[in-house]
C-alpha cells in the first residue's frame, strides 16, 4: 500500500514537472564575419501540458559572443509550441575561430495557473559560431528581429515628415514657375503699349 501511494505521488510530481520541453537551437552553428550578427531559433513546447508557462533565459557567459533573445521573457500557452528567436554577434576584435556560448531556460507556471508551482530549468543549450574570413555557405534563414512599437512610430513619423517636405518643395517650385511666367508675359505687353504711344 505504501509503495502504491509513493508510486502515485511520484507520477503526480512528474506530471507537474514535465510541463515544458525545449529544443536545441537552429541552426546548429553559424558562420559569421567579424562584427556580424546572426539569428537562431528554438522551440518551447507545452503540447503534453494543461498549464500556461512563463520562461526566462540565462547565459553562461563563457564566451566573448554577444547573445540576446526577443523577447527577454516569453509566455507559452498550454498545449502549444512556441518558436523563440535570438541574436548572436561576433565582436569586431574577435580572432578567427570557433566559439560556443551556452544558455539555460527556466520555466514555471504563470501566476494564474492552478496547481503546484514547480520551476524547471533546461541548461547546456549551445550556440556555436564560426568566425570566418570567407563564408563558404550561407546560414539558415531566420526572420530578423522585429522593430519595437516605438521604433515603428519613429519610422512612420520620419516618413510622414519626409513626404511633407517633398510636397512643400513641389508646391514652392510650381509657384516659382508661375511667377516667372507672369513676369515674362508682362514685359512684352509693356513694350507693345510703348510702341502704340509712339505711333500716336
Amino acid at each position: 500500500m505504501r509503495k502504491t501511494i509513493l508510486w502515485i505521488l511520484g507520477i503526480l510530481i512528474i506530471m507537474q514537472i514535465a510541463y515544458a520541453g525545449v529544443t536545441n537551437p537552429l541552426p546548429t552553428e553559424l558562420n559569421l564575419y567579424k562584427g556580424e550578427t546572426g539569428r537562431f531559433k528554438f522551440q518551447i513546447q507545452t503540447v503534453a501540458s494543461n498549464q500556461e508557462i512563463e520562461c526566462v533565459y540565462r547565459l553562461a557567459e563563457e564566451s566573448p559572443l554577444s547573445v540576446s533573445f526577443d523577447p527577454a521573457t516569453i509566455v507559452v500557452p498550454a498545449g502549444t509550441v512556441r518558436d523563440v528567436y535570438g541574436s548572436v554577434t561576433a565582436p569586431r576584435d574577435l580572432d578567427f575561430g570557433t566559439y560556443e556560448e551556452e544558455f539555460c531556460i527556466s520555466c514555471k507556471p504563470t501566476q494564474g495557473t492552478a496547481g503546484t508551482s514547480v520551476q524547471i530549468e533546461t541548461c547546456d543549450l549551445p550556440i556555436k559560431v564560426n568566425v570566418v574570413e570567407e563564408r563558404t555557405r550561407d546560414n539558415m534563414y531566420i526572420p530578423p528581429r522585429p522593430f519595437p512599437f516605438i521604433g515603428k512610430v519613429l519610422i512612420g513619423a520620419g516618413i510622414l515628415v519626409l513626404l511633407l517636405i517633398i510636397i512643400y518643395l513641389v508646391i514652392r517650385m510650381i509657384k516659382r514657375k508661375q511667377m516667372l511666367g507672369r513676369k515674362v508675359i508682362r514685359k512684352p505687353l509693356k513694350r507693345a503699349v510703348k510702341k502704340v504711344k509712339k505711333k500716336r
